[in-house]
């Protein structure tokens, strides 16, 4: 076979026996697209033949790739309409297929779909996409680790009880919420683990046609909510009543006939076989589903009557009720109840409380109480955001659907929208669409996002690990969000680390130039902190959570701002710190002090930041310049996951203090200081930022919970080295800024890996004063630290912003005598190779550095803290709020 209708063909290298194979595959992808593609409705044609196209091309790559054969396919969104465009013959081809539920394969086999090599070269295959879903369906299936269903379980209890009060002064809108995390986090197997708590799911995925993760975007509720958006409001109203109508009629229809006399109790058995199959992303009962609520739909959708598109004149006047909304908005307080606005009707909001009401006539499955019993998610909703060519948002007409059938019950039934976006958290729907409007009309309140999906859930114990062994791949990927330990059951070392580094740049290759790409790499080791007054600080962090992995803590009530960092994740330090030397770091520095001088990162009082990037920018250059054979040292590493990570290894402190300071530094500390660490290590990949002090002065931790106590000295310090962690310090910490783990390999101090830990405590200078005599009231028995040990410890006092000068002193230890202050004191004054000879290797490095601590160009943040000083005399007693004549000089 050569052409079909005219089109060149070129097989696929299957035998018939795989062809078959593969047809069945393609035909269980594209079952729930058949009716609609042999009754398609006015103009969505296009739409079904690339919907269709997409699957078959998806399903042979991945064939292909199983079966280790040559995959030559292009799974291209914009190529597929290009050749639908080109040749309406293809429809033709496509539309047989469907008639006979066979031949899909001879689509594949079209050369418009394939990358064909110019002659005598072989066709290069496509590069590993790891986020394909054949390699994340297996892990979406895998038993659930954590409590994060737990919470959210009792967050939409909570929610409906709130939902419920009659008192308040603001209501809230209705009952729908969001989660709002980055990825890899969980958000998708938390909305379907709740079928476990006795709750129905029907979990509905919108994601994008380019994007090819799992689980996979379900069709028809796609097509209803994203595509053909050039619709009127109206029609789409009607569009989101027909929905919500069809899956209420649907849910109603499969669970009736479950369900046990009214005599015989509990619906349990019901709801769990039904969630069952519904929560299974590849079983044929979601697609049967999903075919009834298409077909309910369908029939709902043409009993609904809405009016025919505005003339220029209902334009206008609807432009102006939205100015005159939004002056009456102006005047009124959040909570004046006096002023009502009147909104257009909602195109078919009869039949979705009909519907909803009649659903609720099964009290087996909607018995009362506020325990959540039907969850309907939108997982990948940030396409409902986008604004239509009409001038209205989806997601306006979704929140407007679910107040109609919400308001006059006590039913515990949500719709939950998911994103990596926070504009998720937004989806007000103001009785007049207006979109400068961020309350609905009346002040009535939204729901704060849920955020809480759990951390370290493959984490291996304490005690599970040796402390030697810290560094190896299989245990550093338990860190973190579950996603890179799910992987590694399916995938080998590269791949997780290529997607690892995909996914925090959101690119394949990290650009050094690019503002969110570099920050996001600094930010993942270093601890940025983004100075919440900045014009472009809200932006950014909401870029960081949706597109670069940075992880959304909690929202303001208002949501007006979220509280982000990148919490401990020692896998992706390590693949962080691959892309900043695999590139050019003087470049990526150099984005970093342009957003430093802008006054968008702060610098910390004392050169907090500068420290921090001089410690472990040195331990990285020292670990690449004395490589092991074995170690993972980039991104494509192909052995086994029992090697270690480069930048989790642990160094000598003999070496790594000779290689920060100079081939004469122990010299000049001494043969006692030498001999004294001549087993100590340290291993630390990233740091991490504290709230409290090392040892916070709180006579009530004995009362409270045991989680709320603290950890002993050693156990929290080896905690720290397990993950490769540093501490920054509270800005409010006495003596010290800084905390790096130091660990013993000396098996002369017993079995017990805590008794083998030490620290190296740094404090930070930045001012133009020596402070050197400041050096000696270090110690770790001041009760703000109190790290007590046998074993000998370091201070550090970098005065980064004086003259150069490089000082050690340690005491001379008394035989046999025990003490806990044996103490390596370091006085390293200027940041210049002088002192830090490892820099004299990397000029512009130490140039940038250097401006980090020497400020010379002002940040205009200071400016204004100089002016907010004024009004706050007596905050502090430094001489800023105090010294109120000297208000231009300070």
């Amino acid at each position: 076979m050569s052409e079909s209708l005219g089109l060149p063909v070129a097989p696929l290298p299957l035998t018939s026996k795989q062809r078959d194979e593969l047809e069945q595959a393609i035909l269980e992808r594209v079952r729930g697209l058949l009716g609609l593609m042999l009754n398609p409705i006015e103009g969505t044609l296009d739409v079904l033949c690339r919907s269709i196209v997409m699957e078959i091309m998806d399903e042979s790559s991945r064939f292909l790739k199983r079966k280790n054969l040559k995959n030559v396919l292009r799974v291209d969104i914009n190529m597929i309409m290009d050749e639908l465009h080109k040749h309406p013959q293809l429809r033709d081809i496509i539309r047989k297929a469907c008639e006979t539920r066979s031949n899909f394969t001879r689509i594949a086999d079209l050369k418009i779909f394939q990358i064909i090599p110019e002659s005598g070269n072989a066709p290069m295959s496509p590069a590993h996409d790891e986020d394909q879903p054949a390699f994340l369906y297996e892990s979406f299936v895998r038993p659930y680790i954590g409590k994060a269903v737990d919470g959210f379980y009792e967050y939409l209890k909570s929610n409906n009880d709130m939902f419920r009060a009659r008192d308040l002064d603001r209501p809230y809108y209705a009952k729908f919420c969001s989660i709002v995390q980055s990825s890899g986090t969980g958000k998708s197997r938390l909305m379907t683990e709740l079928r476990k708590k006795g709750v129905l799911v029907l979990y509905m995925n919108l994601r994008e046609p380019s994007d090819t993760g799992f689980p996979k975007r379900d069709l028809v509720p796609v097509r209803i909510l994203t595509e053909d958006m050039d619709c009127s409001q109206a029609e789409y109203t009607a569009r989101c009543c027909a929905l919500f109508a069809s899956i209420f009629h649907t849910l109603q229809q499969d669970l009736s006939p479950m369900l046990p006399s009214l005599r015989s109790g509990s619906a349990g058995a019901a709801i769990k076989s039904w969630n069952d199959q519904m929560c299974d992303m590849r079983s044929t009962a979601r697609t049967k589903f999903f075919e009834k609520v298409q077909s309910e739909y369908q029939s709902i959708l043409g009993k609904i009557k809405t009016p025919k598109s505005k003339e220029s004149g209902d334009v206008n006047r609807d432009a102006l009720i939205v100015e005159e909304t939004a002056a009456k908005l102006e005047r009124m307080s959040l909570t004046d109840s006096d002023i009502r606005i009147q909104a257009p009707n909602l195109e078919g909001a009869s039949f979705v409380v009909a519907a909803y009401t009649e659903m609720l006539k099964m009290p087996h499955v909607f018995p009362q109480g506020d325990a959540p019993k039907l969850v309907i998610a939108l997982d990948e909703a940030h396409p409902l955001s986008k604004m239509s060519s009409k001038g209205f948002r989806p997601s306006h007409i979704l929140g407007r659907t679910i107040n109609a059938y919400c308001h006059n019950n006590d039913a515990s039934v949500w719709v939950v929208f998911a994103s990596t976006t926070s504009q998720v958290a937004d989806f007000s729907a103001p009785q007049v669409i207006h979109d400068s409007l961020r309350v609905a009309i009346a002040g009535h309140l939204l729901y704060q996002p849920y955020t809480y999906l759990g951390w370290d859930q493959n984490a291996d114990s304490l005690s599970g690990i040796s402390a030697n062994d810290v560094a190896k791949f299989d245990h550093i990927v338990g860190f973190g969000r579950p996603l890179w330990k799910s992987l590694v059951y399916k995938q080998n070392i590269n791949g997780i680390m290529a997607l690892a580094a995909q996914k925090l740049c959101k690119s394949k290759k990290f650009n050094p130039h690019d503002i969110n790409e570099v920050l996001a790499v600094l930010s993942q080791r270093f601890g940025l902190d983004i100075c919440f007054g900045h014009p472009n600080a809200v932006s950014y962090l909401e870029k960081g959570v949706a597109s670069h992995l940075r992880v959304c803590f909690s929202t303001t009530e208002d949501r007006s701002w979220a509280f982000t960092g990148y919490p401990s994740e020692p896998l992706l330090s390590c693949v962080a710190a691959i892309l900043l030397h695999g590139t050019n770091l003087t470049d990526a520095l150099k984005v970093l002090k342009a957003k430093v001088d802008g006054g968008m990162v702060e610098t910390g009082q004392s050169g907090e930041l500068a420290s921090r990037l001089l410690l472990l920018l040195a331990k990285d250059m020292y670990v690449r310049s004395h490589l092991s054979e074995g170690t993972i040292s980039g991104l494509y590493y192909n052995g086994t996951a029992d090697a270690e990570l480069m930048d989790c290894q642990k160094v000598s402190v003999i070496d790594f203090l000779e290689y920060l300071f100079g081939d004469e530094f122990w010299s000049n500390a001494g043969m006692d200081a030498k001999t004294a660490f001549q087993h100590a290590f340290i291993n630390f990949s990233h740091w991490v930022a504290m709230e409290n002090f090392l040892s916070p002065k709180d006579s009530k931790l004995a009362d409270v919970e045991s989680s709320s106590a603290r950890c002993d000295a050693q156990e929290w310090t080896l905690r720290h080295w397990h993950r490769t962690s540093a501490v920054q310090c509270c800005h409010l910490q006495p003596l010290v800024n800084k905390m790096i783990p130091i660990y013993f390999d000396d098996p002369a101090l017993g079995s017990n890996d805590a008794d083998r830990m030490s620290q190296m405590f740094v404090s930070d200078k930045a001012g133009k004063n020596c402070n050197e005599s400041t050096l000696t009231f270090i110690t770790r028995k001041d009760t703000s630290i109190e790290c007590l040990s046998n074993l000998p410890y370091i201070a550090l006092l970098l005065d980064l912003n004086v003259d150069p000068k490089l000082s050690t002193t340690f005491p001379t230890r008394v035989p046999n005598h025990r003490e806990t202050d044996r103490c390596l004191r370091i006085y390293a004054a200027g940041m210049s190779d002088t002192t830090f000879p490892f820099l004299h290797e990397h000029p512009e490095v130490a140039k940038l550095l250097h401006g980090l601590v020497s400020r010379q160009q002002e940040v205009p943040s200071q400016s204004f803290k100089r002016l907010e000083a004024l009004v706050k005399f007596g905050s502090t007693a430094t001489l800023r709020h105090s010294r109120w004549e000297a208000q231009d000089v300070l």
